[in-house]
């Protein structure tokens, strides 16, 4: 049952994160949980920085800087370049929509305190998208930080060893699939911004009024709303929640990352379509004030010390090949 079909790399974690958790002293400094792949590469100060970024943050994870390893081949150097723009894209966009769930997701990039993750219910067992889930329910449940001061390097080759993420995607891209890293306009990142702005400031309202709201807001988010059943939710949302900062906090949980995902989703299905990068980054791009870059190198190099603002640490467009 432990290691049935359906076991993938979630279950890897779980078995690592709980064997730990058994062997951890509680009695000292607060333990901490690290995530990290056999094939990603760290620097000296990893430790250090992990451990100095718990002492001073009051949030129970924390997201680590990361910079795709080199690819093995022009080929691969090209395919692991866009996915981490598609990465950073939609990281942007959500950052500009003020989402709570704007952070990166990625396995080798996460660590926890080792209470918090008992608080959370552990890992889960997922083939894929485990970091995802892992990481939302820490969000609900402990807070998600930025940790600054290192950089860890996950491995850029193919790979399927997932049914989706970052191996599935370089290698359908080498194979010459056109459709393996499709771009979010930045249209439904707008919207998604626009409804999380109304919640706020509506907090006090009725279900039926903030959907009536939506409609003016994008026809195709409030039927979105409607199917999730808003109207309903919130109804129980405020009846359990008086207060504003505890109303907001049950809608968050509610309207989580996996919904925010599922409406940029729905939204591209219709009106917006998902775009090569030369569409989907200047717009947004412009939106965040972060001026023009040519090209993927150009875009995915100012992308990086834009979310991880430390340049020191980054490579530069020609020593990765991308001049």
């Amino acid at each position: 049952e432990l290691c049935g079909r359906n076991a993938g790399v979630g279950l890897a974690r779980k078995i690592g994160f709980d064997r730990a958790l058994e062997r951890l002293d509680f009695g000292g400094a607060p333990p901490l949980l690290i995530s990290l792949d056999a094939d990603t590469l760290v620097r000296p100060d990893y430790l250090q920085a992990i451990s100095s970024h718990f002492a001073q943050s009051s949030a129970g994870a924390a997201v680590i800087p990361f910079c795709h390893q080199l690819g093995a081949s022009p080929a691969e150097q090209d395919a692991i370049d866009r996915y981490e723009l598609y990465l950073r894209a939609h990281l942007l966009g959500l950052t500009l929509a003020r989402s709570p769930y704007a952070f990166h997701t990625i396995g080798s990039a996460m660590a926890c305190r080792a209470e918090a993750y008992a608080r959370m219910g552990g890992m889960n067992r997922r083939q894929a998208g485990e970091d995802f889930y892992f990481l939302q329910q820490l969000a609900k449940t402990c807070g998600v930080g930025q940790l600054q001061g290192t950089l860890i390097s996950p491995s850029a080759r193919p790979s399927a060893r997932t049914p989706f993420g970052t191996g599935p995607s370089v290698a359908r891209h080498m194979a010459g699939d056109v459709t393996a890293v499709q771009f979010y306009p930045p249209q439904p990142f707008r919207v998604l911004g626009r409804w999380l702005e109304l919640v706020e400031s509506e907090w006090d309202s009725g279900g039926q009024r903030l959907l009536d709201e939506a409609e003016r807001v994008c026809p195709h988010l409030a039927g979105f709303l409607d199917t999730e059943g808003f109207v309903v939710t919130w109804k129980k949302i405020c009846d359990n929640h008086r207060h504003r900062h505890r109303r907001l906090k049950g809608f968050h949980d509610w309207f989580d990352g996996l919904k925010t995902t599922r409406l940029i989703h729905h939204l591209c299905a219709g009106p917006w379509p998902r775009v090569e990068p030369e569409a989907a980054l200047p717009p947004l791009l412009d939106w965040a004030g972060l001026g023009a870059a040519r090209g993927v190198a150009g875009q995915l190099q100012l992308l990086r010390i834009a979310q991880h603002g430390q340049a020191e640490l980054l490579p530069n467009a020609s020593e990765t090949g991308q001049a």
